[in-house]
């Protein structure tokens, strides 16, 4: 059984890489100004916590906007498999498992790419944390 991404699979990952790179570049954006172990130097600038707090909101709705746009995937995901089933007036097992194990996989890179913008949250927290207390 050979199977060939259809384009929505393809806008999805692209979604999800678009993602992950924009947490990736908030992360580095963040690390220059402060590099890790280093955080003391921006104590007393008051730009840094801005651009801290601005992250942590950007970040968290990154998060939703992911969860969101997979529940629509997988929403038009299956209501294409139903009328497919509804046209081919046929299901097996073996068609079963194979809408599960489609579905799964859009779930895992999901929750996989929120995983890594909720990390990347909690790091910038916790700098903000870090910094409030020098």
């Amino acid at each position: 059984m050979c199977y060939a991404p259809s384009t929505k699979v393809k806008l999805y990952v692209l979604f999800l890489l678009v993602v992950g790179v924009v947490t990736t570049t908030k992360l580095v954006k963040l690390w220059i100004a402060a590099p890790p172990f280093r955080l003391n130097r921006q104590s007393p600038n008051p730009a840094y916590w801005r651009h801290l707090e601005n992250a942590k909101t950007s970040l968290k709705q990154w998060m939703a906007v992911t969860l969101l746009v997979w529940g629509i995937f997988i929403s038009v995901s299956v209501y294409d498999v139903c009328n497919r089933l509804l046209d081919q007036k046929a299901f097996g097992g073996l068609l079963l498992i194979s809408i599960i194990a489609d579905f799964s996989t859009a779930l895992i890179l999901c929750l996989l790419v929120v995983l890594f913008t909720l990390l990347v949250r909690w790091h910038v927290v916790k700098r903000m944390e870090r910094l409030q207390r020098s």
